[in-house]
């Protein structure tokens, strides 16, 4: 008998705690956005296809008044869309030219709800003040961010730079902030459950904290949440964290000291789940190359923690990197720049024992990689997909190069490239991370320029012919304001939610009175929607949803929780990798309502299940582990 293909699929995923729900009605599997890069390999390609069209009267756009930029992407599950934003430099209103009680700035956050765009909280929900300067341990004011100037302002502690994580399993949402603080939310209101504050081993209660935390946040399979911090000058440090669901910490590495180089590419996981990577940007010297890090996360000490490292240069010139993602034989693709100025794109493949297999420079006249995604089909990465972008500063504002590219996975060579101007001439400088639908089909965001001869940013969809090896232009839409590399994220109804930013360059460093919010300092954001080619509700009747096995790995207690809409024929049963059922939990009636199934394994062979529900067309997958 052959596998079941589609539990095959529903295993790998959610094995490797990329979902804890897959739901299939006519082989269609129902998705969501939970984390930047969809999944714990950051692999960017979701298990639902996106619009293949747009459809006006479905798609909207919401204002975010005061929020100025929305920086990186939106976690969209069924529940709704949320993201963070940069906020306003605020001041003193007591003492309005006495830069020493500036607020850094107020980025917040925003849940949305996917149908409307309405709000799910009653509006944006603060995270905690962020004093501009103090006096600590005698050591008098930080200089050089508390000149007599606005120039000299470092917002970047009050703003939330990265994308937020979502742990379904505990229904919470993990984001970082350029505080140095880990926040844990509530999504059903926005409320913070806890905070986590980084620190310096040396100065442990320093208001500086750790350093900024510009990652994305990854959730592991047993809720451990990974991030690394940012640190700026001499009082704050760079290192990555292990945080404990509860908000305790679970390991630091360097745990005495800090690393060479900031942390800003968001770690990603191995295929089987054991290994974390982060590689690092720079640091205050320019000329050390950035380090790819691979971490045991069961280690005890940072000599058992770190499996190995690997420094990043190319013909002698230092590779900063920007992004990661992990392939399905375990191969770690890296994106960034090599050599200093403008720097030159650059993607990478290592092993994943540590060895350089390829590098690929792209010379489009961008100055970095945007981001990678990863085509996978039946479980298997089929190319790679990399984008070209450049900074934000007013500077670089003006590049208009960025492309989008596919490259071979054992060699790097290009299989295709696309310039979006050549198609639309308004859609200049660079491109932000890319979404792929299950269909192959990709999501880019074109950045604009912001400013006095502001471009307003795009967002696409573009297929890809394998065969023709060549990418051909969808459809494209107007977007309002410039996009800040906000990530696409596709939605579990198959739209995409891409957030646009204020272009009134001033507004980076110019300061308002709390409560102030003037004209230009308007962020947006956008669910664009249409036709998706494939179903993307449930077409049977009967509605059920199985729930998360607890506890799990497998005890003598673990219990099943399933709830039907409408009574109904019911098959429960245990399968492994390959799709076999092992064991039959329940076959027969239900009733409507919730139901509790109970699951001991301890007959199992060690290793990974899934727990499979049939109920007419629709199935469901939950994934259990028997331990040793």
């Amino acid at each position: 008998m052959q596998p079941d293909l589609d539990v095959m699929r529903a295993f790998l995923l959610i094995g490797l705690g990329l979902l804890e729900l897959v739901t299939l009605s006519r082989a269609v599997a129902q998705d969501t956005w939970p984390m930047k890069g969809h999944d714990v390999r950051r692999t960017g390609q979701s298990q639902i296809n996106g619009p293949q069209s747009l459809v006006e009267g479905d798609s909207w756009t919401t204002e975010l008044p005061g929020a100025h930029t929305v920086n990186i992407g939106a976690t969209v599950t069924e529940d709704g869309a949320f993201f963070g934003s940069w906020g306003l430099l605020r001041r003193d209103p007591a003492h309005p030219t006495d830069p020493r009680l500036w607020d850094k700035s107020d980025g917040q956050m925003y849940g949305l709800e996917l149908a409307t765009g309405a709000s799910l909280w009653g509006g944006p929900v603060d995270l905690d003040l962020v004093p501009r300067c103090y006096d600590y341990a005698g050591r008098g004011p930080n200089v050089l961010w508390c000149g007599l100037t606005p120039y000299e302002v470092s917002f970047y502690n009050g703003t939330i730079e990265g994308q937020a994580a979502y742990d379904v399993s505990r229904d919470v949402l993990y984001v970082g902030r350029g505080d140095g603080k880990l926040y844990a939310l509530d999504p059903d209101t926005g409320a913070t459950r806890w905070r986590y504050v980084t620190f310096n081993p040396e100065l442990p209660d320093d208001p500086d904290g750790g350093g900024e935390i510009v990652t994305a946040p990854l959730v592991g399979p047993d809720g451990t949440v990974y991030v690394g911090s940012w640190g700026e000058g001499e009082h704050e440090t760079h290192a990555v964290y292990a945080i404990n669901p509860d908000g305790t910490l679970r390991w630091r590495y360097p745990s005495a000291s800090s690393l060479d180089l900031r942390v800003y590419a968001s770690p990603a996981l191995s295929p089987d789940g054991a290994t974390v990577y982060i590689s690092s940007y720079r640091g205050e010297d320019a000329n050390l190359p950035a380090s790819l890090y691979a971490f045991d996360p069961t280690g005890t000490s940072d000599v058992e923690r770190l499996r190995w490292s690997l420094g990043l240069e190319l013909d002698g010139l230092p590779v900063y990197t920007t992004t990661l993602a992990v392939g399905s034989d375990g191969v770690i693709y890296v994106g960034g720049l090599v050599g200093q100025g403008f720097g030159v794109p650059v993607v990478l493949a290592v092993s994943d024992s540590g060895t350089l297999l390829w590098s690929v420079r792209i010379q489009d006249g961008a100055q970095f990689i945007g981001g990678i995604a990863l085509r996978e089909v039946g479980g298997e990465t089929q190319h790679l997909v990399a984008t070209t972008a450049n900074l934000g500063t007013a500077f670089f504002n003006a590049v208009e190069a960025g492309g989008l590219y596919a490259l071979d996975l054992d060699t790097g060579a290009e299989l295709a490239s696309y310039d979006p101007s050549d198609d639309v001439p308004e859609a200049i400088g660079g491109l932000n991370s890319p979404a792929i639908g299950a269909d192959g089909m990709v999501y880019i965001g074109v950045r604009g320029r912001f400013g006095d001869d502001a471009v307003p940013g795009q967002a696409m969809g573009v297929r890809y012919d394998e065969a023709e090896r060549r990418f051909e232009l969808a459809w494209n839409v107007v977007l309002t304001g410039y996009v800040e590399w906000n990530h696409p994220a596709i939605g579990p109804d198959g739209g995409i939610y891409i957030a646009s930013s204020s272009v009134e360059e001033t507004v980076r460093t110019a300061t308002y009175d709390e409560g102030v919010t003037p004209e230009g300092t308007t962020a947006w954001f956008h669910a664009l929607k249409g036709p998706t080619g494939v179903a993307t509700e449930y077409e049977s009747p009967a509605r059920v949803r199985l729930g998360v096995p607890f506890p799990n790995p497998i005890s003598p207690h673990t219990r099943i929780p399933l709830e039907l809409a409408q009574a109904g024929p019911v098959r429960v049963d245990l399968v492994d990798a390959l799709g076999r059922t092992v064991h039959v939990l329940h076959d027969g009636s239900l009733a409507a309502g919730p139901h509790t199934l109970s699951l001991d394994g301890f007959a199992l062979a060690p290793g990974a299940y899934g727990v499979r529900l049939r109920a007419g067309e629709v199935q469901a997958v939950r994934w259990v582990v028997r331990g040793r």
